[in-house]
Protein backbone atom coordinates (compact mmCIF):
# COMPACT_ATOMS: atom_id res chain seq x y z
CA UNK A 1 0.00 0.00 0.00
CA UNK A 2 1.44 3.69 -0.70
CA UNK A 3 0.90 5.66 2.19
CA UNK A 4 -0.01 9.59 1.41
CA UNK A 5 1.46 11.70 3.76
CA UNK A 6 -0.08 15.10 4.89
CA UNK A 7 2.20 17.23 6.68
CA UNK A 8 -0.58 19.98 7.61
CA UNK A 9 0.91 23.32 8.86
CA UNK A 10 -1.01 24.94 11.66
CA UNK A 11 -2.61 27.35 9.07
CA UNK A 12 -3.50 24.85 6.65
CA UNK A 13 -5.32 23.18 9.94
CA UNK A 14 -7.08 26.28 11.06
CA UNK A 15 -8.25 26.83 7.49
CA UNK A 16 -9.92 22.89 7.78
CA UNK A 17 -11.12 23.50 11.18
CA UNK A 18 -9.76 20.61 12.13
CA UNK A 19 -7.35 19.20 14.96
CA UNK A 20 -4.62 16.92 13.85
CA UNK A 21 -2.39 14.52 16.11
CA UNK A 22 1.27 15.96 15.29
CA UNK A 23 3.57 13.20 13.61
CA UNK A 24 5.44 11.40 16.31
CA UNK A 25 8.77 12.37 17.21
CA UNK A 26 11.65 9.75 17.16
CA UNK A 27 14.04 11.29 19.56
CA UNK A 28 11.33 13.31 21.65
CA UNK A 29 12.92 16.81 19.75
CA UNK A 30 11.59 19.06 17.27
CA UNK A 31 7.85 18.05 18.20
CA UNK A 32 5.69 19.83 15.60
CA UNK A 33 8.57 20.69 13.32
CA UNK A 34 9.88 17.07 12.15
CA UNK A 35 11.15 16.16 8.42
CA UNK A 36 9.46 14.34 6.11
CA UNK A 37 10.69 12.42 3.28
CA UNK A 38 8.94 10.37 0.60
CA UNK A 39 10.07 6.50 -0.01
CA UNK A 40 9.26 3.62 -1.75
CA UNK A 41 5.94 2.98 0.64
CA UNK A 42 4.94 6.25 0.98
CA UNK A 43 4.78 10.27 -0.82
CA UNK A 44 5.13 13.41 1.98
CA UNK A 45 3.43 16.29 1.15
CA UNK A 46 3.86 19.47 3.16
CA UNK A 47 0.83 21.70 2.96
CA UNK A 48 -0.43 25.08 3.96
CA UNK A 49 -3.04 27.39 3.52
CA UNK A 50 -2.23 31.72 2.53
CA UNK A 51 -4.95 34.10 4.52
CA UNK A 52 -5.85 37.22 2.13
CA UNK A 53 -4.47 38.35 -1.01
CA UNK A 54 -5.74 42.34 -2.09
CA UNK A 55 -9.36 42.52 -1.29
CA UNK A 56 -9.72 38.53 -0.44
CA UNK A 57 -10.78 37.61 2.92
CA UNK A 58 -10.03 34.40 5.12
CA UNK A 59 -7.53 31.79 3.72
CA UNK A 60 -7.40 32.63 -0.09
CA UNK A 61 -4.93 29.84 -1.28
CA UNK A 62 -3.67 26.34 -0.45
CA UNK A 63 -0.05 25.19 -1.44
CA UNK A 64 1.43 21.99 -1.39
CA UNK A 65 4.94 20.63 -1.88
CA UNK A 66 6.39 17.49 -2.53
CA UNK A 67 9.14 16.50 0.52
CA UNK A 68 11.81 15.01 -2.09
CA UNK A 69 10.90 16.95 -5.43
CA UNK A 70 9.91 20.28 -3.96
CA UNK A 71 7.05 20.13 -6.48
CA UNK A 72 4.50 22.49 -5.95
CA UNK A 73 0.90 21.82 -6.53
CA UNK A 74 -1.01 24.81 -6.52
CA UNK A 75 -5.36 26.04 -5.63
CA UNK A 76 -6.27 29.42 -5.82
CA UNK A 77 -9.49 30.07 -3.91
CA UNK A 78 -9.69 26.40 -3.12
CA UNK A 79 -12.74 26.28 -1.30
CA UNK A 80 -11.97 22.50 0.36
CA UNK A 81 -15.21 21.71 2.58
CA UNK A 82 -13.63 19.31 4.78
CA UNK A 83 -10.69 16.44 4.06
CA UNK A 84 -12.23 14.45 2.24
CA UNK A 85 -12.72 16.85 -0.63
CA UNK A 86 -9.31 18.06 -0.43
CA UNK A 87 -7.85 14.30 -0.48
CA UNK A 88 -9.90 13.90 -3.53
CA UNK A 89 -9.39 17.09 -5.76
CA UNK A 90 -5.46 17.01 -4.32
CA UNK A 91 -4.75 13.44 -5.64
CA UNK A 92 -6.33 13.86 -8.80
CA UNK A 93 -4.50 17.16 -9.07
CA UNK A 94 -1.36 15.24 -8.62
CA UNK A 95 -2.05 12.50 -11.27
CA UNK A 96 -2.98 14.67 -13.73
CA UNK A 97 -0.14 17.12 -13.49
CA UNK A 98 1.81 13.87 -13.36
CA UNK A 99 0.75 12.28 -16.34
CA UNK A 100 1.04 15.12 -18.70
CA UNK A 101 4.95 15.66 -17.87
CA UNK A 102 5.36 11.82 -18.17
CA UNK A 103 4.23 12.21 -21.41
CA UNK A 104 6.16 15.71 -22.11
CA UNK A 105 9.56 14.18 -21.35
CA UNK A 106 9.27 11.12 -23.75
CA UNK A 107 9.39 8.46 -21.10
CA UNK A 108 5.64 7.21 -22.38
CA UNK A 109 2.87 8.30 -24.87
CA UNK A 110 -0.38 9.65 -24.96
CA UNK A 111 -1.51 6.29 -25.90
CA UNK A 112 -0.27 4.91 -22.26
CA UNK A 113 -1.99 8.17 -20.04
CA UNK A 114 -5.27 5.75 -19.40
CA UNK A 115 -2.73 2.79 -18.08
CA UNK A 116 -0.84 5.22 -16.13
CA UNK A 117 -4.64 6.51 -14.60
CA UNK A 118 -5.46 3.07 -14.20
CA UNK A 119 -2.45 2.32 -11.92
CA UNK A 120 -2.77 4.92 -9.73
CA UNK A 121 -6.50 4.18 -9.28
CA UNK A 122 -5.66 0.09 -9.07
CA UNK A 123 -3.20 1.16 -6.22
CA UNK A 124 -4.29 0.72 -2.88
CA UNK A 125 -3.71 4.51 -1.25
CA UNK A 126 -4.00 5.28 2.55
CA UNK A 127 -4.02 9.09 3.29
CA UNK A 128 -2.55 10.12 6.57
CA UNK A 129 -2.91 13.53 8.10
CA UNK A 130 -0.97 14.94 10.63
CA UNK A 131 -0.14 18.21 11.78
CA UNK A 132 3.42 19.27 11.22
CA UNK A 133 5.75 21.65 9.48
CA UNK A 134 9.00 20.57 8.03
CA UNK A 135 10.92 23.81 7.73
CA UNK A 136 13.09 22.79 5.26
CA UNK A 137 10.25 22.07 2.30
CA UNK A 138 8.41 24.76 3.96
CA UNK A 139 10.98 27.50 2.44
CA UNK A 140 9.50 26.26 -0.72
CA UNK A 141 6.04 26.47 0.40
CA UNK A 142 7.07 30.39 1.15
CA UNK A 143 8.64 30.29 -2.54
CA UNK A 144 5.10 29.20 -4.34
CA UNK A 145 3.63 31.85 -2.30
CA UNK A 146 5.59 34.84 -3.65
CA UNK A 147 5.35 33.30 -7.43
CA UNK A 148 1.31 33.39 -6.76
CA UNK A 149 1.70 37.02 -5.04
CA UNK A 150 3.38 38.44 -7.90
CA UNK A 151 1.05 36.51 -10.72
CA UNK A 152 -1.69 38.08 -8.95
CA UNK A 153 -0.63 41.55 -8.93
CA UNK A 154 0.91 41.09 -12.32
CA UNK A 155 -2.65 40.60 -13.87
CA UNK A 156 -4.60 42.14 -11.41
CA UNK A 157 -6.88 39.13 -11.00
CA UNK A 158 -7.42 37.94 -7.00
CA UNK A 159 -7.78 34.21 -8.17
CA UNK A 160 -6.42 32.04 -10.66
CA UNK A 161 -8.49 28.93 -12.40
CA UNK A 162 -7.19 25.72 -12.12
CA UNK A 163 -5.61 25.65 -15.42
CA UNK A 164 -3.59 29.02 -14.85
CA UNK A 165 -2.70 27.07 -11.49
CA UNK A 166 -1.28 24.44 -13.40
CA UNK A 167 0.77 26.84 -15.67
CA UNK A 168 2.54 28.53 -12.95
CA UNK A 169 3.45 25.74 -11.20
CA UNK A 170 4.81 23.83 -14.65
CA UNK A 171 6.26 26.67 -16.17
CA UNK A 172 7.45 29.39 -13.95
CA UNK A 173 7.97 27.41 -9.92
CA UNK A 174 8.51 23.73 -11.01
CA UNK A 175 11.36 23.92 -13.78
CA UNK A 176 13.85 25.92 -12.40
CA UNK A 177 16.54 24.92 -9.65
CA UNK A 178 15.97 24.12 -6.31
CA UNK A 179 18.44 23.70 -3.99
CA UNK A 180 17.85 21.10 -0.42
CA UNK A 181 19.72 19.38 1.48
CA UNK A 182 20.33 15.38 0.23
CA UNK A 183 19.14 13.86 3.65
CA UNK A 184 18.22 14.81 7.02
CA UNK A 185 21.63 14.95 8.86
CA UNK A 186 23.71 15.58 5.82
CA UNK A 187 25.32 18.93 5.27
CA UNK A 188 26.13 18.24 1.57
CA UNK A 189 23.30 20.08 -0.66
CA UNK A 190 21.83 19.00 -4.31
CA UNK A 191 20.66 21.00 -7.03
CA UNK A 192 17.95 19.58 -9.44
CA UNK A 193 14.51 20.09 -10.55
CA UNK A 194 11.19 19.84 -8.96
CA UNK A 195 9.80 18.42 -12.50
CA UNK A 196 12.52 16.24 -13.15
CA UNK A 197 12.04 14.73 -9.67
CA UNK A 198 8.33 14.43 -10.03
CA UNK A 199 8.43 12.79 -13.00
CA UNK A 200 10.86 10.11 -11.51
CA UNK A 201 8.75 8.88 -8.28
CA UNK A 202 5.39 9.19 -10.64
CA UNK A 203 6.94 6.46 -13.62
CA UNK A 204 8.54 4.63 -10.92
CA UNK A 205 5.16 4.05 -9.20
CA UNK A 206 2.42 4.39 -11.42
CA UNK A 207 4.08 3.69 -15.30
CA UNK A 208 4.82 -0.28 -14.69
CA UNK A 209 6.00 -2.37 -17.70
CA UNK A 210 5.53 0.55 -19.96
CA UNK A 211 9.59 1.77 -19.71
CA UNK A 212 10.87 0.84 -23.59
CA UNK A 213 14.65 1.05 -22.14
CA UNK A 214 16.10 -1.31 -19.48
CA UNK A 215 17.68 0.07 -16.56
CA UNK A 216 20.21 -1.72 -13.84
CA UNK A 217 18.55 -4.30 -11.04
CA UNK A 218 15.07 -2.54 -12.75
CA UNK A 219 12.48 -5.23 -13.82
CA UNK A 220 11.87 -5.28 -17.85
CA UNK A 221 9.65 -2.73 -18.54
CA UNK A 222 9.38 -0.54 -15.43
CA UNK A 223 11.21 2.21 -13.89
CA UNK A 224 13.85 2.35 -11.60
CA UNK A 225 13.63 3.30 -7.89
CA UNK A 226 14.38 6.96 -7.25
CA UNK A 227 14.72 5.96 -3.65
CA UNK A 228 17.77 4.76 -1.83
CA UNK A 229 17.40 1.65 0.34
CA UNK A 230 17.74 3.19 3.95
CA UNK A 231 14.82 6.22 3.43
CA UNK A 232 12.62 6.94 5.86
CA UNK A 233 9.39 7.92 6.56
CA UNK A 234 10.83 10.93 8.62
CA UNK A 235 14.13 11.52 7.36
CA UNK A 236 16.30 9.91 10.29
CA UNK A 237 18.32 7.74 8.48
CA UNK A 238 20.90 8.57 6.27
CA UNK A 239 20.67 6.10 3.23
CA UNK A 240 23.94 4.15 2.06
CA UNK A 241 24.32 5.66 -1.49
CA UNK A 242 22.17 7.53 -4.24
CA UNK A 243 21.14 5.11 -6.90
CA UNK A 244 22.63 6.56 -10.11
CA UNK A 245 19.77 4.87 -12.89
CA UNK A 246 17.05 7.55 -11.89
CA UNK A 247 15.23 8.68 -14.86
CA UNK A 248 16.21 12.04 -16.09
CA UNK A 249 14.24 13.82 -18.23
CA UNK A 250 17.20 15.26 -20.58
CA UNK A 251 18.56 11.80 -20.99
CA UNK A 252 15.06 10.10 -22.10
CA UNK A 253 14.66 13.04 -24.38
CA UNK A 254 18.10 13.22 -25.80
CA UNK A 255 17.20 8.75 -26.34
CA UNK A 256 14.16 10.06 -27.97
CA UNK A 257 16.29 12.32 -30.54
CA UNK A 258 18.87 9.99 -31.18
CA UNK A 259 16.21 7.40 -32.04
CA UNK A 260 14.43 10.00 -34.15
CA UNK A 261 17.80 10.38 -36.49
Amino acid sequence: MLEILISATNAFCQYMKVDLDRLPSPDGKRIGTQPIASGDNVIAWQVHAIKGYRNREGYTDVIAVEARSRYAILFSNPMFSDLDEFAERFTKRWARECIHMAIESGATTEEQAQTMYDQFLDMEKGIRFVRNTDLSVNGHVADAEQWLSQSYEDYGVEQLDESEEIGLGMHRINCVHKKARAFSGVKQMERFIPMSRMVDDWLFRFARGLSEWEYPQTPDGDFPNPFPAAATVTGQEAPLAVPDNVVSLDEVRKRKTMQKA
